[in-house]
């Protein structure tokens, strides 16, 4: 979480942990030398003097909710219409740090392509009515990367989520009673059966109980009623691979991100297996040496909210641009509060990163400016394509399978 829209709460600022980190990380050294001061807004004494500042950028949007501007709307004859989207052509950016914030003047920042919370670098100069000019930008992008492990044979990560078992309606149970049957080497030839076998984990991002596109909220009636076919299929998926099970928005955990495991009650059989895990959301796990990082999805959703950004590869582009999981906690998405810690910093590149609860399945290989690759997956919702995808770790190549 940006620790200092927390401290925007509390009527102060405090220092973000990621701008530390960009203030002493080469990446600045590397794209403008020494040639210019890195300074604070409060530093700024001479004018037209170019220099490099280090902020968060907030993002003033006039259709932003709000609970004040909600309760005056009440008072109003005609109602307010309830919006999904909520970009304005009138939307300004301005960068702030630990005391203070200054308006820009640029064309190098889109702001329709940035959200509140993103940390930057930038360089320009203040102008006499105090108004800074960029002249160009810095972003953190993703820490240098560990070497990947080089496998001789291949090994398999399997990536689904949405499963919506909590539906009244039973239309997607019978691809998951295929992909259960698939899992398990029931069907397909004996060298099909063969590469099944290599499969290593499987992650369930989000979604079990109920999926993104369901718009009733699960009451506990629909979890008691889903619970045993939810523990049934954990146990079933454990008994023949490793499952770690992540909770997403509309399951019943906590909905502050970072989502705390599901409670091991819900999964008396489940719970038997070794194998099986119930783990946070975002979730980052390390699996025979390749870094996997992923969330539910929820942060990529609330991007599109705030942004023109409507492509969910695209997003997961910019969160590593970013080096960000959820730049919009604490501001638009809600998060247990943080003061010297950043939960959702991605502080070690990963090599696999995801999102889950997407419309479609869509994959894409992310490289960086120092050598590093990563996989970016968008889980496909299960509930609404039958699909799953899986990544070989082996050469990180990915596609999906559909089921009925």
């Amino acid at each position: 979480m940006n620790s200092h829209l927390a401290g925007a709460v509390t009527g102060h600022y405090t220092d973000s942990p990621l701008a530390a980190v960009l203030n002493q990380c080469p990446i600045i050294k590397k794209k403008w030398s020494n040639k210019y001061k890195i300074l604070k807004l409060c530093d700024l004494r001479e004018k037209n003097t170019l220099c490099v500042i280090i902020g968060t950028i907030f993002k003033h949007q006039q259709l932003k909710p709000s609970i004040l501007k909600e309760l005056s709307d009440q008072l109003e004859i005609i109602p307010q219409p309830t919006r999904t989207h909520f970009v304005h052509e009138s939307d300004s950016i301005v960068l702030e740090d630990e005391l203070q914030r200054i308006k820009l003047s640029n064309d190098c920042i889109d702001v329709h392509k940035v959200v509140t919370g993103v940390v930057v670098a930038i360089l320009g100069s203040e102008d006499v009515d105090g108004i800074f000019t960029i002249k160009d930008v810095c972003w953190p992008e993703c820490n240098i990367q560990k070497p990947l492990p080089k496998l001789t044979s291949d090994k398999y990560l399997v990536l689904m989520s949405g499963l919506n078992m909590a539906s009244k309606s039973a239309d997607h149970l019978f691809a998951l009673n295929l992909f259960l049957e698939w899992l398990s080497g029931f069907c397909g030839t004996s060298e099909y059966q063969q590469e099944i076998s290599k499969i290593v984990r499987v992650i369930i991002a989000g979604g079990v109980f109920a999926n993104h596109s369901n718009e009733i909220t699960l009451n506990e009636s629909d979890v008691i009623a889903s619970a045993e076919s939810v523990d049934s299929f954990s146990a079933a998926v454990s008994a023949v691979a490793p499952l770690d099970l992540m909770p997403g928005c509309k399951d019943p955990t906590g909905i502050m991100l970072p989502q705390k495991p599901f409670h091991y009650c819900l999964f008396p059989k489940a719970v038997e297996y070794k194998s099986f895990n119930r783990v946070s959301n975002p979730y980052e796990c390390d699996i025979g040496g390749f870094l996997c990082l992923g969330t539910s999805g929820e942060p990529i959703k609330n991007i599109m909210k705030f942004s023109k950004l409507d492509n969910n590869l695209e997003i997961l582009r910019k969160t590593l641009q970013w080096r960000h999981i959820a730049p919009t906690c604490p501001d638009t998405v809600p998060c247990t509060p943080c003061i010297d810690t950043d939960p959702f910093t991605i502080y070690n590149c990963p090599a696999v990163y995801f999102s889950g609860n997407c419309k479609e399945f869509a994959t894409d290989l992310y490289k960086g400016e120092d050598g590093q690759y990563v996989r970016i997956v968008c889980v496909p919702d299960f509930c609404d394509t039958k699909s799953i995808a899986i990544v070989n770790l082996s050469n990180l190549e990915c596609h999906n399978m559909v089921f009925g």
